[in-house]
């Protein structure tokens, strides 16, 4: 069992504004980091994190990043680990600056970027792509590269999915909840629906 989750962090002045453009609103309510469909928290950096309990959130599309990000700095991850895939990206001023996303169920090394990485991207995936050579590479018990996305959202948001964050409290939670009904996606992997 693993995680499948679509995390958007944000800077903004207007959090509740906002958040009404994604049609999501703080319930006042608190509860577990992704225990619930819809969660949120302010980090210690200066981004609110949205996290939905599942990877392809609607919130990910790129319209929808590219109007969010309009006044507001996003950066936006998508995690599925049942298949060994993340992908990692951020957006300024309506334009995705970079993308980064690894596909670990086809190609334990597959790794594709796209426009001007991150400062400091190429020594952290570099150092991983050594551990994963390390411990035998393609044929190795374990996918390095799946954190190389979810590293570089974390050097600037400061946050990652499945590490424990200074300053966070993961039982504090926002329950957030959508305004309208979101429309059922097939998830990409699932052919077969």
């Amino acid at each position: 069992m693993g995680y499948s989750l679509s995390l958007l962090a944000i800077q903004c002045s207007d959090l509740d504004a906002t958040l009404s453009t994604l049609n999501i609103i703080r319930t006042g309510q608190s509860c577990e980091y992704a225990c619930e469909r819809l969660t949120g928290y302010a980090l210690p950096r200066g981004w609110y994190l949205v996290v939905a309990n599942r990877c392809d959130h609607s919130f990910l599309r790129p319209d929808v990043l590219g109007t969010l990000s309009q006044g507001n700095r996003v950066v936006a991850c998508s995690i599925e680990e049942h298949v060994m895939f993340s992908s990692a990206e951020e957006w300024v001023a309506g334009a995705m600056v970079w993308w980064v996303a690894h596909s670990g169920g086809h190609d334990l090394t597959d790794l594709k970027t796209s426009a001007t990485l991150p400062p400091g991207f190429q020594s952290m995936a570099d150092a991983l792509v050594a551990k994963q050579e390390q411990e035998g590479g393609k044929a190795a018990g374990v996918d390095h590269y799946f954190h190389i996305p979810l590293n570089a959202a974390k050097a600037i948001t400061g946050f990652k999915h499945d590490e424990v964050g200074p300053g966070v409290d993961y039982e504090k939670f926002d329950l957030l909840k959508e305004t309208t009904a979101p429309k059922h996606r097939r998830p990409w992997w699932k052919v077969w629906q």
